[in-house]
């Protein structure tokens, strides 16, 4: 009732003054709800958490010599990354989970997607040789996608119900805002300024080409936050693409799966290359 009421009030204020309308809508979009996801790592606790830059966080679980990589949605918690961690073969990988801005134990000012794509080159950078695998959730897996597209740090990508495009959120955010067009138009301006990445730039489906490793998608068809034609889209864009369907899962439940957590460790381990054994000369 009170979500209809803020809509309808939207509508009407978005037309009669769709320049602070569109800050109100940006403001919101650029705010990141309190997550619902838990408040603790389920199983072991990380090892040691480093900071990233002024406002990122990397947990960090010491084990083997490859190195695999968690990024978190909007909204969302690095905890909600347990059950991929968990899973993952600790003799085989040394694990990171970033730990966005805006979305740690206490609200810390705003985020966009430009600080996700900032806070993954930073935990790159950190990490140092390549990250064997990289698994992201929702706009965690659009930053990942976008950056795996621009270089060859990343070896094997899991997109878990991640979008296409950027473009495409914000208008489906406007309208769910009921916003009037001028609105809408000039909050998807304000973004493109707010995050300093053009919406081309962030057509993930247009880098989809450029992505040269092994990708993964994993997408509900009934999800109501990104649709499930955006897996299509990208799994048509990717030549390296699998598409993996869930149903009934939704948008968030799809980390707990216990199949969906199978299928991402399986991507994951893939049989590790034996060096034949060099022979003595005689």
């Amino acid at each position: 009732m009170l979500l209809s009421v803020f809509q309808i009030l939207m509508a009407g204020y978005s037309r009669l003054l769709p320049g602070r309308a569109s800050d109100t809508a940006l403001h919101l979009l650029t705010t990141p709800r309190v997550s619902r996801g838990p408040l603790s790592f389920r199983g072991s606790e990380p090892d040691l958490t480093v900071s990233l830059g002024e406002r990122a966080q990397l947990a960090i679980w010491q084990g083997g010599d490859e190195a695999a990589l968690f990024v978190h949605g909007w909204s969302g918690r690095a905890t909600q990354m347990s059950p991929f961690i968990d899973a993952l073969n600790a003799r085989r990988y040394t694990r990171y989970a970033l730990i966005l801005p805006g979305h740690g134990p206490q609200a810390d000012g705003p985020a966009h997607v430009g600080d996700f794509i900032a806070a993954i080159g930073l935990a790159l950078d950190y990490i140092g040789g390549p990250v064997s695998v990289a698994v992201g959730h929702s706009m965690g897996a659009g930053a990942l996608a976008h950056v795996a597209a621009q270089e060859r740090r990343i070896e094997r990508l899991a997109l878990i119900a991640g979008p296409a495009e950027f473009r495409g959120l914000v208008n489906n955010f406007a309208a769910f805002l009921h916003l009037g067009e001028r609105a809408r138009l000039q909050l998807l301006q304000k973004m493109a300024a707010r995050v300093g990445i053009g919406f081309d730039a962030l057509n993930i489906a247009r880098l989809g080409g450029q992505i040269g490793g092994p990708v993964l998608l994993i997408h509900d068809t009934g999800d109501k936050e990104i649709p499930f034609a955006e897996a299509l889209r990208l799994q048509q864009a990717m030549p390296t693409a699998t598409l993996y369907q869930t149903q009934g899962l939704g948008h968030r439940r799809v980390l707990r799966d216990a199949a969906v957590i199978d299928t991402v460790t399986t991507f994951a381990n893939p049989p590790q290359v034996q060096q034949a054994p060099v022979k003595a000369l005689a």
